[in-house]
């Protein structure tokens, strides 16, 4: 299941990557600079790196950051995205859809060690968002360039309605962030629960 799980999900990314290459007018290096195609790529790479090498899979950390980070970029796109970009082509399908899926389900039914989580990890978990929301405010908007989504568009929204989205966005991340904690922690409590 480990094995397989992680299969699809290298496999959904880069077929989703592809397709995008292929179908869209300006081609899928420009989507680098979106939390999606980050977050995306970032998986792909660390459940490749799983295949490879078992090693990698010892550290639920870096695990559950990756499964945090897809669930955000899939969470709020379905929440807020959908009207603002191409709607569910195959590739958003794919990104928004089945990744975040498999790797939550990778994380609840075959993820080693998730009871390794430390209370702290989900503050640490914040530092990824943190930086990228910092270079979508300050680099892309001060290069020339939109923020990627509109909540964090000082020109759409306002400074004052981004940094409240800042702060909302924290939460849900943080908040996220401890709820993949507890759901591995709970894991482990029912694997090694005696059966009456």
């Amino acid at each position: 299941m480990r094995v397989l799980l992680r299969i699809l999900i290298v496999a959904a990314v880069a077929t989703a990557l592809i397709a995008v290459e292929l179908t869209s007018r300006s081609g899928v290096l420009w989507r680098l600079i979106t939390f999606t195609y980050q977050a995306n790529l970032l998986a792909a790479g660390y459940y490749l790196c799983t295949l490879i090498s078992p090693r990698v899979d010892a550290r639920a950390g870096v695990r559950g950051a990756v499964v945090l980070y897809v669930l955000v970029a899939g969470v709020l796109w379905n929440l807020l995205l959908t009207e603002y970009s191409m709607g569910y082509t195959p590739a958003n399908i794919l990104l928004h859809v089945v990744v975040p899926v498999l790797a939550l389900l990778d994380w609840v039914w075959v993820g080693r060690d998730a009871r390794g989580i430390r209370w702290w990890q989900p503050l640490v978990w914040l530092v990824y968002p943190a930086v990228y929301v910092a270079l979508a405010l300050f680099v892309l908007n001060h290069a020339g360039r939109r923020a990627p989504y509109y909540f964090l568009d000082p020109d759409s929204v306002g400074m004052f309605v981004v940094a409240a989205n800042i702060g909302l966005l924290a939460v849900f991340v943080l908040g996220l962030g401890y709820g993949i904690s507890a759901v591995g922690r709970a894991r482990r409590t029912a694997r090694s629960a005696p059966l009456n």
